[in-house]
């Protein structure tokens, strides 16, 4: 049987908003990105969404056509970069997806919203630890206002996946326009079920859906905003100098030893 791949859709922090890339891996969207990182662009590409199917060439050719069809939106022929929002382009992966039997759509920007990479569904219990931890989580002002509603209320309800506890600190790196790490924070609360206090965050959504969607998670974290940085020394590119790979997909766990002089960096700088 065919192992399954991935047609992705590619934004990147240097490019118009209106810029994507559109390609197919046989492998890890990961190990692509990483590929893609290189003194070609100024910037590491970001994921948006992936669609996963064995007939991923099928799919990639599928996609590419019905972009064309209507208007010339190929930046450059035999390349893979369109002049098309990634909104749009992910309505054209879920009609291509109907075409298949196989395919699975994850919508990576979501996770970038409010937080973290995905956990299996179903009942869990979260594991129990002494250690205070330090976290980088990422955020995108695409979705949710995180600066008026730290100006509102100085904290902020963040959809949890992974295992905050209470008094661990981090920092939140803004996406696009900003690139950079603007928050710190301090976990107040962790392990929390949606409350109706937590409705007073929809004005910040820009969707409404998407918080709508968040409450269905059921597993949040209250986190503090305890200070804020508009220095350039927190932008992407001073970052990838001291241990960052690429802009954070989900939360990284600073206390970790790969993430020391980063860690450090932080510490000093902010």
């Amino acid at each position: 049987m065919k192992e399954p791949g991935y047609v992705y859709i590619l934004t990147n922090p240097s490019f118009r908003d209106n810029w994507v890339k559109i390609g197919k891996s046989s492998r890890t969207v990961e190990q692509r990105v990483s590929e893609l990182d290189n003194t070609s662009v100024p910037l590491p590409f970001e994921v948006y969404a992936t669609l996963k199917t064995t007939k991923y060439s099928e799919a990639e050719r599928l996609i590419h056509r019905y972009i064309e069809r209507f208007t010339k939106l190929r930046i450059r022929d035999n390349r893979e970069f369109f002049n098309v929002t990634p909104e749009v382009a992910l309505d054209i992966f879920r009609d291509v997806a109907l075409m298949l039997d196989d395919a699975e759509i994850e919508e990576v920007h979501k996770k970038a919203i409010m937080g973290d990479a995905p956990v299996s569904k179903g009942n869990h219990t979260t594991p129990t630890r002494s250690d205070k931890k330090a976290w980088m989580i990422p955020a995108n002002s695409k979705y949710f206002d995180l600066a008026g509603c730290y100006e509102k209320y100085g904290i902020v309800y963040w959809t949890q996946y992974f295992n905050f506890q209470k008094g661990d600190t981090g920092y939140i790196y803004c996406s696009s326009p900003d690139s950079a790490v603007r928050y710190k924070f301090v976990v107040e609360e962790h392990d929390m079920k949606y409350n109706p206090e937590m409705d007073v965050e929809i004005e910040f959504y820009v969707d409404p859906k998407d918080f709508e969607q968040s409450k269905e998670h059921n597993r949040f974290a209250k986190l503090r905003i305890t200070k804020e940085s508009t220095s350039d020394r927190m932008g992407l590119a001073n970052l990838m100098e001291h241990g960052m790979k690429m802009a954070p997909r989900g939360a990284l766990n600073l206390s970790h030893k790969d993430f020391a002089d980063l860690y450090n960096y932080l510490e000093e700088n902010f």
